[in-house]
């Protein structure tokens, strides 16, 4: 954690991997934990540090890791958590696609029961909108009545656009959108900390790699909105050549 101005804040960083790197893209976790000193993970399309290819980040004792697979895939999501003790929270039909824990003793909580979720919405069925329809059915299920980070890839729009940005948004990303806020009380850390501006791009996707997809996002409590310091995604060289995804990273203050 970093210093802002009396006190301290906490990282918070969403990151898909791609296909859980590979023999030329490693060291995700190393760059997580000690380039951009995140404090609270969740990463997708990921393995573990230890089965990672010449990956040097190991978890100290004090930290907690929750990793879980995709069925017939050797990557899966996980929770990386170094503030606070982290125990398993399961979403029922989703295992692997999201992974999350109940979060004791981090300077997040706000005196409330605190969960998190790494999020990676698979198409499903039904497509995106619908399956992640289902993922927050599951995880309000689990998590009533508690506080809630939600965190990942959800393959869909995670903020609103401007009128003239070249991407629209759908009529069912919106109702997702909607739904997240009205009804689970969010806020997007990344359009609440950047007003007015057109969605920053987060994936770089093969078909265009020049088309702002913005598909990876943070979303905490409304409550939490004067204690969100900032929220920007991580770009540079080495980051592109290890993923098509950047990290988009949210620090907060301390907690009451």
């Amino acid at each position: 954690m970093q210093a802002e101005g009396n006190g301290r804040v906490t990282r918070v960083t969403a990151y898909n991997f791609l296909a859980g790197g590979s023999r030329r893209r490693t060291g995700h976790w190393t760059r997580l934990t000690r380039t951009l000193a995140s404090d609270l993970v969740l990463a997708q399309e990921c393995k573990t540090p230890s089965d990672s290819h010449l990956e040097r980040f190991r978890p100290a004792v004090s930290d907690q890791l929750l990793w879980r697979p995709v069925q017939g895939r050797h990557w899966g999501s996980a929770l990386f958590s170094r503030i606070g003790q982290v125990s398993p929270l399961e979403v029922p039909g989703f295992d692997g696609w999201v992974v999350g824990g109940w979060l004791e003793g981090s300077p997040l909580s706000n005196g409330r029961p605190l969960c998190a979720f790494s999020i990676h919405g698979p198409a499903g069925e039904h497509g995106y909108v619908r399956t992640m329809h289902r993922i927050l059915d599951e995880i309000a299920a689990v998590a009533a009545g508690s506080d809630l980070i939600l965190a990942g890839d959800f393959n869909v729009v995670v903020g609103y656009r401007l009128a003239h940005e070249p991407i629209q948004v759908t009529r069912g990303e919106r109702l997702l959108l909607e739904r997240l806020v009205e009804e689970l009380g969010l806020i997007s850390c990344w359009q609440t900390a950047n007003p007015g501006r057109r969605l920053a791009q987060t994936l770089r996707w093969s078909a265009n790699r020049a088309m702002p997809y913005h598909c990876d996002g943070i979303f905490v409590p409304s409550s939490w909105r004067d204690r969100l310091v900032s929220c920007r995604v991580v770009r540079g060289s080495r980051w592109n050549a290890m993923s098509d995804h950047n990290p988009v990273i949210a620090e907060f203050r301390a907690g009451p």
